[in-house]
């Protein structure tokens, strides 16, 4: 019974609270992970930024195609530790990884955001300049896209210059 309550506390009731918030856990496909980080111009000088890391798949790619310094946010403890996995199974290096809601974090550091946001929470987050932002599905309103990637059977990826 105890493994039950522990269970509900720690990983459904944050994962159910980020849905509930605007951050729900879609998978990115892998075939279209590997084209929005060739796309966004990523080297290995820059920082990615990843809000709400899911099973970290695109923070593991970004590593594994440029070498840059990856970061991750994810406020579900079932989700932080399965990207923590398999960022250690990956072999990714250079990467930190918070257990925290990133509405209340600074990845003012990070030169490249990704994120996986409805529009209304998506509003409420600050960029600064010089930062680019690629946007998983929605759009960020009253902002012009310098690109967006639209392909057959996948969402349309947004990407963004501040």
């Amino acid at each position: 019974m105890i493994y039950l309550v522990i269970i509900i506390l720690f990983f459904l009731i944050p994962t159910a609270i980020a849905g509930v918030i605007g951050a729900p856990l879609a998978i990115t496909r892998k075939k279209q992970v590997e084209k929005i980080i060739e796309k966004a111009g990523i080297r290995g000088t820059d920082v990615f930024c990843e809000l709400g890391t899911g099973t970290g798949r695109m923070m593991i790619k970004a590593y594994q195609k440029t070498n840059c310094k990856v970061i991750g946010f994810e406020m579900s403890p079932l989700y932080y530790l399965i990207t923590l996995i398999n960022l250690k199974i990956n072999k990714v290096k250079n990467y930190k990884l918070y257990l925290k809601n990133f509405f209340k974090a600074d990845f003012s550091g990070a030169n490249v955001v990704f994120v996986f946001l409805m529009p209304k929470p998506l509003k409420k987050l600050k960029f600064k300049k010089g930062q680019k932002v690629i946007s998983y599905c929605f759009p960020i309103e009253r902002l012009e896209p310098y690109y967006i990637m639209e392909e057959k059977n996948s969402l349309p990826v947004y990407y963004y210059q501040f």
